[in-house]
């Protein structure tokens, strides 16, 4: 392991593109997946072992009740087991996988599974920073990709459309409101949350300028405050309930992509990093670009996480 200040590197996996980091309880284990090197990836924080499979691509997963995960991937939404090797879809949300593709996704404080999509052509031209701000003017031809909800008896509904990058969303700790990153266009939205997972009252929660960083990943803690990621940032920042900045951690790496706290009473932070598209001197600048990092002494600790009922 590497330390620095504030943050221990606890795996050099070298990802490309890391997402959906995950405590699970029930073995100990933090995971994550890369979706551009296929992989769903566990550490035993306890023994320090490490495991790895490759199915098809997986963009996201969260805690099932039966066992295993409900996952985002190459083919809608499955079921997985990493462990035994299950690989089992059962529902494509996405109208035309031609143009989308998952992203993102988490279960909500009533274990309900909530999963965006991104378009296609705007991710595989905008890698670098560069490539990002030189998009950022064609966001009507880019923004084909939509918000799910999924229930625990297998409906899907359609929450949001009309989006470019759908990271997160993450919810305050009453689950009365949600928020939505959409990476492109920079903004972060709050919405108005019901019992039964509907959403209203859409507003803009947050909104940055390239210089801040792409907003990626968020994590709630018990204070209802923010963590948020961001993609070519440096940074992972904390926001209050009111959009307040109220803490800033720098990071020895520049892409930040989705942090969860985990850990016994969910007082420790994890982060999975990224390295697509890095150059040789990149990686001379960024040794530990695509770690999963432990980010030390949060200021507050998270919430459970429950698990999806279906």
């Amino acid at each position: 392991m590497t330390t620095g200040e504030g943050w221990t590197c606890l795996w050099e996996a070298k990802a490309i593109l890391g997402e959906s980091t995950l405590w699970d309880a029930r073995d100990g284990c933090v995971y994550f997946v890369d979706i551009d090197a296929p992989s769903v990836n566990w550490l035993d924080l306890a023994s320090g072992d490490r495991g790895s499979w490759t199915p098809k691509w997986i963009s996201a997963i969260a805690l099932r009740e039966k066992g295993g995960f409900v996952a985002s991937c190459e083919d809608g939404f499955a079921h997985i087991d990493p462990k035994r090797q299950i690989y089992a879809p059962f529902a494509q949300p996405i109208p035309d996988p031609g143009v989308a593709r998952l992203n993102d996704g988490v279960t909500d404080r009533k274990g309900r599974y909530w999963s965006g999509s991104c378009d296609i052509s705007q991710w595989n031209d905008s890698t670098t920073a560069e490539d990002k701000e030189s998009s950022l003017k064609d966001f009507d031809k880019r923004s084909t990709g939509e918000l799910y909800r999924l229930d625990a008896g297998g409906k899907i509904e359609t929450i949001e459309r009309n989006i470019v990058t759908a990271n997160g969303p993450a919810f305050s700790p009453d689950g009365r409101t949600a928020y939505v990153n959409d990476s492109m266009p920079l903004v972060t939205w709050a919405y108005d949350m019901a019992d039964n997972g509907s959403l209203s009252n859409r507003r803009d929660f947050l909104k940055f300028v390239p210089e801040d960083g792409y907003p990626d990943g968020m994590a709630v803690d018990v204070e209802g405050c923010i963590w948020m990621a961001f993609y070519e940032s440096w940074v992972l920042r904390r926001f209050a309930p009111d959009a307040t900045l109220v803490e800033e951690r720098k990071l020895p790496v520049r892409r930040g992509l989705r942090p969860s706290f985990g850990g016994e009473n969910y007082d420790r932070l994890f982060l999975i990093t990224g390295s697509a598209g890095y150059s040789s001197e990149k990686w001379v600048e960024e040794p530990l670009a695509g770690g999963l990092f432990e980010i030390l002494a949060p200021s507050a600790s998270g919430l459970p996480i429950v698990a999806f009922p279906g």
